[in-house]
């Protein structure tokens, strides 16, 4: 895998690119903006040079928020689709190679299919709108209630939705959601029944990314609790399994562990550790 993290930006776009280089990542996931910030023409150029002289192979970018594109209620899809259209144009501005996001809900009082629907249809008036020419990524999430995407199947069915002529679609996969979803990473034998089924389910090559992160919540409990690699309930065997294997060598896999001083470079000196043996 192509190893990297996600930094903040808050202190700025040229600050998280420094974070990459510090860290000697390959490749970095950020936001689309900070806070009340949104760059222009000219800070967004300089970010794309920046980001040529520092070699990094890989950029994604992440959705700010949660957007409600599978809402019932047609004043709520339209303001998802406003802040999706500007996060897209975002994410070309600043050269990002994919465009991270997390399906949302449907309302209450509606079906899964339902929320598939108008997260598919929403999707596709921003992506015309923007005429986005990028890879957007689904991840999964760790699933209960009315989340779309916690399962390998939801999420394949949202693919399926957005059908031709919708964006370029391919997924994003985290292993602390998977976790809290019910899929077992902890062991050999469960990471790989989870990718033989990811590649059944998914197809040949659609995983476009992970999301590393070791968790402290149950298995199967739909609770999300990143933490730090091999201190958590997956441990390193199951993360030793995924880095090694070849079909993902060109994957970014991003660290979103906590942030406390020091812990992007040892979580990442872990990863490399257990990809080279």
């Amino acid at each position: 895998m192509i190893l990297g993290v996600h930094a903040s930006v808050f202190r700025g776009l040229a600050a998280a690119l420094e974070e990459a280089r510090a860290l000697d990542c390959a490749a970095l996931q950020i936001l689309p903006y900070r806070r009340h910030h949104f760059p222009g023409a000219e800070e967004l150029a300089a970010f794309r040079a920046a980001r040529a002289a520092l070699g990094l192979r890989v950029l994604l970018v992440h959705s700010r928020y949660v957007p409600s594109l599978g809402s019932s209620d047609a004043a709520r899809r339209a303001v998802s689709v406003a802040h999706l259209v500007k996060e897209l144009r975002l994410t070309a501005g600043l050269g990002g190679d994919a465009y991270v996001l997390h399906a949302g809900a449907y309302s209450p009082g509606a079906e899964a299919g339902d929320g598939v629907g108008h997260f598919a249809e929403s999707v596709r008036r921003a992506a015309k709108e923007t005429e986005f020419a990028g890879t957007l990524l689904l991840e999964n999430v760790p699933g209960g209630g009315r989340r779309l995407g916690g399962t390998l199947e939801e999420l394949a069915r949202l693919r399926e939705a957005l059908g031709p002529r919708g964006p370029r679609a391919a997924f994003c996969l985290d292993t602390a959601h998977a976790w809290a979803a019910g899929y077992d990473l902890s062991a050999a034998e469960g990471v790989l029944r989870f990718v033989a089924r990811a590649r059944r389910l998914l197809g040949d090559g659609a995983v476009g990314a992970f999301h590393l992160n070791d968790t402290r919540a149950l298995l199967g409990s739909h609770r999300e609790h990143h933490w730090h690699l091999g201190k958590g309930r997956i441990g390193v065997e199951g993360l030793r399994t995924l880095l090694h294997r070849e079909e993902f060598a060109d994957v970014p896999g991003i660290l979103e562990t906590p942030k406390t001083p020091g812990a992007d470079a040892e979580n990442l000196a872990l990863a490399r550790r257990l990809a080279s043996s």
